[in-house]
């Protein structure tokens, strides 16, 4: 996703939960759904698929970063998602996914004279990798209202840093320590969702969600390594400092609510509040509760509009999406916290035989951090691609 400074912090930086059409809404959505696409935000919601259903994503960004006087631009890309869900019976879901969790990509570089000389020590510090995660959802319906669903969820990955100093002496010398983590283990995220009908013949409903991601400590292993080098030359063997070391790192836990008045096939307005308790992290080896990290606290407001579903205009048939997500983000620089605030636009196209499949198309566009002393400033644009195939399965075949 390019060069991100505070993906050196924690596990990297997060991606949201939400897919391509939820993304467009100011990644909100977590009371409501269609039955057209995959709705991530709540497990409970996808009962609501009764098509086997296919998604699939992906994300681009392009940021310019800032701090001081010094000036950045990157970009980057990748997998969004891959989820399937198919009915098994009239009020079951079951569904797979994978998707990733957090990724670490930054590389900075600074000077430093040294003291009683008059050579510099230029210091390098980067870092590579992610953490990904495949699910399985099941989701019921209970009575006419109500509805459950259980995320089980399998993280993998690992995450490479390094630090290398050099003498700018003319001798070439590089020190490097090298630091891998892996890890894997399972976590679970529950959820429920309620439809409850203001006006008769659904012309109306009220929809109260909610998700929460329990706290676990996941398994991880540690090897940090050591090497000097001369003009790329081994000096010496490299040295094992730390050989694979097992140990965990605590997630910690996060929740979702919301409400949503909808008028079916027509509009949806959505409002939700998300928290994540980023001050109960431990990082590896670590049980201090001083971790550098804040808890997270946002606000997600978005809109839904059909001008005329089923219409034989195409563009009637089309979905518009506007959105705005703010709040601050787990990480603290200078004793600051660093905000982030954004605003989306989205689309979903149908396309197929009698439109049952759909082209989405999110764009997101903010800003993280402020101008200052030590302080880095990152503007930001995403766009997100969806793609939704949808089928039925398992049918007994009818001749006329």
């Amino acid at each position: 996703m390019g060069n991100s400074p505070y993906s050196s912090l924690g596990l990297g930086e997060l991606y949201n939960d939400a897919f391509t059409g939820s993304s467009g809404m100011g990644q909100s959505g977590v009371s409501t759904a269609n039955s057209f696409e995959i709705n991530n935000l709540n497990p409970a919601l996808w009962v609501r698929n009764k098509f086997t259903t296919l998604d699939f994503g992906v994300i681009g960004q392009y940021k310019k970063v800032a701090s001081g006087s010094a000036r950045q631009t990157n970009s980057g890309g990748n997998l969004g998602y891959v989820a399937l869900s198919f009915p098994v019976a009239s009020r079951w879901t079951l569904g797979v996914s994978i998707k990733p969790y957090s990724f670490t990509d930054f590389s900075n570089k600074s000077s430093k004279i040294i003291a009683g000389t008059p050579y510099y020590a230029d210091y390098y510090n980067s870092g590579k990798g992610g953490i990904n995660k495949v699910s399985v959802t099941n989701a019921v319906q209970i009575g006419k209202y109500l509805s459950l669903g259980l995320e089980s969820s399998y993280f993998f990955g690992n995450i490479r840093k390094a630090s290398e100093a050099s003498i700018g002496d003319g001798t070439d010398y590089l020190a490097s320590v090298n630091d891998r983590t892996t890890y894997n283990d399972i976590a679970f995220k529950g959820g429920a969702a309620l439809r409850i009908p203001i006006k008769k013949n659904n012309k109306l409903n009220l929809n109260l969600g909610g998700a929460y991601s329990f706290g676990t400590r996941i398994n991880a292993v540690n090897t940090v390594s050591f090497e000097l080098t001369q003009s790329s030359f081994p000096v010496i063997d490299p040295d094992t400092l730390v050989n694979k070391k097992n140990g965990s790192v605590r997630l910690p836990s996060q929740y979702q609510v919301g409400f949503s008045f909808e008028w079916p096939y027509k509009l949806t307005l959505s409002a939700d509040y998300s928290h994540e308790s980023w001050t109960d992290y431990r990082s590896f080896g670590s049980s201090d509760s001083k971790n550098g990290l804040n808890d997270v606290d946002r606000v997600h407001l978005g809109a839904e509009y059909t001008p005329r579903f089923g219409s034989l205009n195409y563009f009637n048939n089309v979905r518009y999406r506007a959105g705005f997500s703010t709040g601050n983000t787990p990480y603290i620089v200078k004793q600051s916290n660093i905000k982030d605030t954004n605003f989306s636009l989205g689309f979903t196209f149908p396309m197929g035989r009698g439109y049952q499949n759909f082209v989405s198309l999110s764009f997101i566009g903010g800003q993280r951090g402020v101008m200052g002393t030590g302080m880095i400033r990152e503007r930001y644009g995403k766009i997100a691609l969806g793609l939704t195939l949808r089928e039925r399965w398992f049918e007994k075949q009818k001749i006329d």
